[in-house]
């Protein structure tokens, strides 16, 4: 993590409060982001950009700057939240990875993203206590939390039949159409939805927009190739969809961080050359048996 990293996160308040029953907190406006985080299910309801969410279980929220939002907490119990007032340069550029902070979601549960409760109360007590250095690890922490919510690790561990049946006949025709160039306006239409309700409701249950999520596909399928020898460069970009290799490893490299030359070379590797798909993958875990995580290049053998 780098300073310049940390140095993009800026904590304004946190705390951790009880709530009176009853209160009603909106509509207003702030100019900062907001993380709260509701330890247990109540009759809140959080009301942002025009759709209201019942708190009945233990979540968090996250509220963007200039997003009008209210709460009306439970009128029969008070109510413990967890919040912090942030600023945030990779959420106001919209960088690669956090979209789905910015543009899509407000509600998420906390059963999908264990960590993040933990996380959220080691916050909590080192701005309480101040150690050293405390300031870092506030940001280093808090961007470790974006991250895991921006993530879709999340959506992955849900089984696919959770998804409405438009989302998942969505990512079939992307997947069947992937070497050729599809639009979104193509693939939404085959959902018998309009443009902005197939894109509302596909971020809103896969945690990317449909077209972060093709691009995604694409690369998944081409790393899958390179991993497997399947032609050159150029020749697995083509056959992902992509118009031209260089703009294929452009892409590649900003996404991933390393070039697509790179990745074929670690798929060289003594390792890597044994990561072959399964026999029978198993349907119980959520991350592909056999598989083989760099962490740091030294170990590549």
């Amino acid at each position: 993590m780098t300073a310049s990293e940390l140095q993009s996160i800026q904590f304004h308040c946190v705390g951790d409060l009880w709530v009176q029953a009853g209160y009603v907190l909106g509509p207003r406006i702030i100019p900062d982001f907001e993380l709260v985080y509701f330890p247990e299910g109540t009759n809140t309801v959080y009301t942002a950009g025009g759709k209201s969410y019942s708190l009945t279980e233990p979540c968090l929220l996250v509220t963007r700057p200039g997003e009008e939002h209210s709460y009306h907490f439970d009128p029969d119990r008070n109510v413990r939240h967890l919040f912090i007032h942030f600023e945030s340069l990779f959420l106001r550029n919209r960088e690669p990875g956090f979209e789905s902070l910015f543009e899509s979601r407000s509600y998420y549960s906390a059963d999908l993203f264990p960590l993040v409760p933990g996380i959220l109360q080691k916050i909590l007590w080192i701005a309480n206590r101040q150690p050293p250095h405390w300031l870092r690890r506030l940001s280093s922490l808090m961007l470790t939390t974006l991250e895991e919510l921006a993530s879709t690790d999340a959506h992955a561990m849900n089984e696919a039949e959770s998804l409405p049946i438009p989302v998942q006949q969505a990512i079939a025709f992307m997947s069947r159409k992937l070497s050729e160039a599809i639009s979104i306006e193509e693939v939404a239409s085959r959902s018998g939805w309009s443009h902005e309700h197939f894109t509302r409701v596909f971020s809103a249950c896969t945690g990317m927009s449909p077209k972060r999520f093709l691009l995604e596909l694409r690369l998944r399928r081409a790393e899958e190739w390179m991993l497997r020898g399947k032609g050159t460069i150029k020749q697995i970009a083509f056959q992902v969809g992509f118009t031209d290799e260089h703009h294929f490893s452009k892409t590649y490299k900003k996404i991933r961080g390393i070039s697509a030359s790179d990745y074929i070379k670690r798929s060289n590797a003594t390792l890597f050359r044994h990561a072959v798909e399964p026999f029978e993958p198993s349907s119980t875990v959520f991350f592909p048996s056999n598989r083989l995580v760099i962490v740091q290049e030294s170990y590549i053998k």
